[in-house]
């Protein structure tokens, strides 16, 4: 398919998304067209021909006006699977994932059209939809993976600590464990009717080994508001959490997170955070206390077919006694591109180093951690299950600790489903 060019193109694009936004909010309605003839000639072109992307898009747009919105997604991803740097079938998978209330996929895909040279018209449309995205309209993430993991529980290999000059042997209980278990995420915001500013947001983050001594459940419910300026969107956000290990409640206690989004150039946006959580463990008082974060995330669509996205944190988590309170500093890159065929890649380097404020109860020394992470996901867009691509995500971790019993090393992986993409 040839790219529109000119006033022609830049016209037909404006027009796209300055019409959207109405009829996103309801179906489109039936137009006097006989667009099921007409799906029904283009499909019949298809079958002759199916790598044409002309007649591709063509049966991508009547799927859309015949409300077919996740059909009409397809085709426009099969497009793209063939070259992710087209425009109009991008702009167009945004806009009928908009319609079928795929908000987070709208999103992306949107965010990535940033990175097109876009008429003032068009660009000022699309910056105004992934605005509306973020503050005003629902969103929800779900996710359901099986994951293995080599040392589910984070403990050390060594064999052998020293203890003031003394050998110990460790038990199995106090080393590694390998587990295959599932995990299930949902992250959903909900704005209040008639204040579409406010909302409430509630987490559930759940792992379930085979074994059922590692399991680990977290909850998370909040409210919030949105403050929009200008350039930025101020928001604040209050709430309660709990966790819960081994069938045994871990931790809980309040909640809040202040946080700035500006886009700093329509290709790239960045996001402030400060955050708090109360961490009160029932049976551990000595390590109650508060959790501060400051955070700073930057997406950077690059290219048409590519991404960066970068985290900093900085982590101070307070406790009673202070040989369990310690100060932590992350850095983290992920590249995504997408490839012909439908493949997608993405990958993540992180780095930290973190430092307790106190010797260690039992080992006598102030206790001193680096940790690197690496992890690789792995999806092709035009595999589908109930509408979502199968993904493979694989990580391993390297913790080294100036206190042999503190250092492990642990590789997972995970098998899930994705629609993100």
């Amino acid at each position: 398919m040839r790219e529109r060019r000119g006033p022609l193109g830049a016209a037909f694009l404006c027009l796209a998304l300055l019409l959207a936004p109405a009829a996103w909010a309801q179906a489109a309605p039936q137009p006097a067209i006989d667009f099921a003839a007409e799906l029904k000639a283009v499909e019949a072109r298809l079958f002759l021909d199916p790598t044409d992307l002309q007649t591709q898009f063509t049966r991508g747009m009547l799927l859309a006006e015949l409300g077919r919105y996740l059909e009409a997604a397809d085709a426009f991803r099969r497009m793209l699977s063939q070259d992710p740097r087209l425009l109009r079938p991008r702009l167009e998978l945004g806009r009928v994932l908009m319609l079928a209330k795929d908000y987070d996929g709208a999103r992306y895909n949107f965010e990535q059209v940033l990175a097109h040279e876009l008429p003032d018209g068009v660009r000022r449309t699309v910056l105004g939809v992934l605005s509306r995205i973020r503050e005003e309209l629902p969103s929800l993430t779900a996710s359901i993976d099986i994951v293995f993991d080599s040392n589910a529980n984070q403990a050390t290999s060594v064999d052998e600590v020293e203890i003031d000059g003394v050998r110990y042997r460790l038990n199995a209980d106090a080393r590694e464990k390998s587990s295959t278990g599932v995990r299930v995420v949902l992250d959903g915001r909900v704005p209040i009717p008639n204040h579409s500013l406010w909302f409430v947001r509630g987490v559930v983050d759940h792992l379930e080994h085979d074994g059922k001594t590692l399991d680990f459940s977290y909850m998370q419910a909040s409210a919030g508001r949105h403050f929009k300026f200008a350039d930025h969107t101020f928001t604040v956000e209050l709430g309660h959490h709990w966790a819960r290990y081994q069938n045994e409640r871990l931790y809980d206690g309040a909640n809040w997170t202040l946080s700035d989004f500006r886009v700093l150039r329509p290709d790239l946006s960045m996001k402030l955070a400060l955050s708090g959580m109360r961490l009160d463990y029932p049976a551990h008082p000595y390590r109650d206390g508060w959790q501060r974060v400051a955070a700073a995330t930057f997406i950077y669509a690059a290219k048409p077919d590519s991404r960066w996205e970068m985290n900093l944190d900085y982590v101070d988590n307070g406790a009673k006694e202070d040989a369990y309170a310690f100060r932590l500093g992350q850095l983290g890159l992920r590249r995504v591109d997408e490839w012909g065929g439908g493949w997608i890649t993405g990958v993540r380097v992180q780095a930290g180093q973190g430092r307790y404020q106190a010797p260690d109860p039992f080992f006598r020394e102030t206790r001193r951690d680096t940790e690197t992470r690496l992890e690789f996901d792995l999806l092709n867009r035009k595999l589908r299950i109930w509408k979502l691509s199968p993904r493979l995500h694989v990580g391993v971790i390297d913790r080294r600790s100036n206190i042999d019993f503190y250092a492990y090393r642990r590789g997972y992986m995970r098998l899930g489903l994705s629609g993100e993409f």
